[in-house]
């Protein structure tokens, strides 16, 4: 008796890696994404600020949305400089830093029934309030804020990596 034959398995395919992100590859450069990442913070700090006066309620996961903020204008029009992935982070942090700022001016404004720019007008003893009030958690949230700053700036430069590359090579 002659036993079947068996056609050996072909060796397993590597798996590649990931291809950047879908979409379109970013447009601008560096100063555009410096612009709209600053400009992303600080719409993020007021949009903080303005839920805490809404809520009455500090609400340290606005952190979160500052950093993604920023890193989405970053991706979009930072035109994939690679510098500004970690700027992204830094702004994010800055933004989070002031809008906590901000939502602790409202606060204080408002416990002690005194306007918001005479608040303002004391930023060493907002200083002290925002250091006081610090918490563990606030610190997380930063973090977080930061790194979604990073991630998604890194992305944007994957991207125009890829566009780059996708481009015939002219002779």
């Amino acid at each position: 008796m002659t036993e079947p034959v068996i056609s050996p398995e072909p060796p397993a395919q590597p798996l590649a890696p990931p291809g950047p992100p879908p979409g379109p590859p970013p447009t601008g450069s560096f100063g555009p994404g410096l612009g709209a990442a600053a400009g992303a913070a600080v719409l993020g700090a007021i949009g903080w600020a303005v839920i805490t006066s809404v809520t009455n309620y500090r609400i340290g996961f606005a952190a979160v949305g500052i950093g993604f903020l920023v890193g989405l204008a970053i991706e979009r029009f930072g035109g994939g400089d690679p510098r500004l992935p970690v700027i992204g982070a830094i702004v994010s942090l800055v933004g989070c830093v002031a809008g906590d700022m901000l939502a602790d001016a409202h606060l204080v404004s408002r416990d002690l029934h005194i306007p918001l720019t005479t608040v303002l007008s004391h930023p060493h003893a907002l200083w002290r309030v925002y250091t006081a009030e610090f918490r563990f958690l606030d610190a997380v949230f930063y973090a977080i804020a930061a790194y979604e700053g990073f991630r998604f700036g890194a992305r944007g430069v994957a991207r125009a990596r890829a566009a780059q590359a996708a481009q015939p090579a002219s002779l």
